[in-house]
């Protein structure tokens, strides 16, 4: 064993002792009884190795804890300690794959789906993403501290409302644990969105602002006998549609699958629908411009 290498390891791993490095460096079992016999390694419950005599971290239980379980990653309170949404837990929470490990001493499992958009590196920790991880958080803490978490992070700029919005549409399901009160809590943020002439008048700013041609407003599409017709924006050169949505939380959530049929009957006439809801629009009007721009300067050049 090459102490110095050990030193170096240990030092960047948060006094762990990686399984994957010790037998890189030919650190038989024996060898490793040995050193925890000793007194110079000791072995946590869940079977990892850590330097005796370090003080025991947070950042120590969580390498432990993702050592012993590879295809795992931090979530819930563990994700948003490393996140910065803190709800304390001195336990270790870990997403896990659906059909792979189901018990870890010293770590809280949650089996779940676990698709690539949902986990991120921070810190070196193999982690959820903040949205991810605030939608989570309503299966292990109260509806207080998940609406001061989701709104923290909100005021702090770490999110957006929509983005947390976008990750529980797609999240949520009948009998998933802790989506209702997520919901709730979501619903309870949103507050008054703005009237209907308010919003278009603020679309409007953003048409002015960044340059933009105007849209026909209101328009009532021919082709829609089997939806309603009308639409919010047209662009009669570009065939592209912007709807400006306004309704509350529980109102968009509601009409989710109405709205993608309708927005599936206009590409069938190879338009294109852009929505937008009033987060958007209120906290984001640069990536709304630029998405307008974008769109319909690639289906009408002269309009770039």
């Amino acid at each position: 064993m090459d102490h110095r290498r050990i030193t170096r390891h240990t030092a960047r791993h948060h006094g762990v002792l990686l399984p994957t490095f010790l037998d890189d460096e030919g650190v038989t079992p024996k060898q490793r009884r040995g050193r925890v016999a000793s007194g110079e390694w000791r072995r946590l419950p869940n079977g990892i190795l850590v330097l005796a005599g370090i003080p025991e971290t947070f950042e120590m239980r969580a390498t432990a804890a993702l050592a012993a379980v590879p295809n795992a990653a931090l979530s819930h309170q563990s994700a948003g300690h490393v996140l910065g949404a803190e709800v304390h837990d001195r336990r270790i929470h870990l997403a896990v794959p659906s059909g792979g490990i189901t018990r870890s001493p010293g770590a809280v499992l949650h089996r779940t789906t676990l698709d690539p958009c949902d986990l991120t590196q921070r810190h070196g920790f193999r982690v959820t993403t903040l949205e991810r991880t605030l939608v989570d958080l309503g299966a292990t803490v109260n509806r207080a501290e998940l609406k001061s978490c989701i709104q923290d992070r909100l005021i702090h700029g770490a999110t957006t409302f929509t983005r947390v919005d976008d990750t529980f549409v797609r999240l949520a399901r009948p009998g998933r644990t802790g989506i209702a009160r997520t919901r709730a809590v979501l619903a309870a943020i949103d507050g008054d969105p703005p009237t209907e002439s308010e919003l278009e008048a603020m679309f409007l700013g953003i048409i002015h602002r960044h340059r933009l041609p105007e849209p026909e407003w209101l328009v009532t599409m021919e082709w829609a006998e089997t939806e309603v017709g009308r639409v919010d924006c047209w662009y009669p050169d570009a065939r592209v549609i912007v709807e400006l949505d306004g309704r509350r939380f529980h109102a968009r959530l509601a009409a989710f699958e109405r709205d993608r049929r309708r927005d599936q009957v206009a590409l069938m006439e190879g338009i294109p629908t852009l929505r937008f809801t009033h987060h958007q629009i209120t906290d984001d009007p640069r990536w709304v411009a630029g998405v307008v721009r974008a769109v319909i300067g690639a289906r009408n050049p002269c309009q770039k």
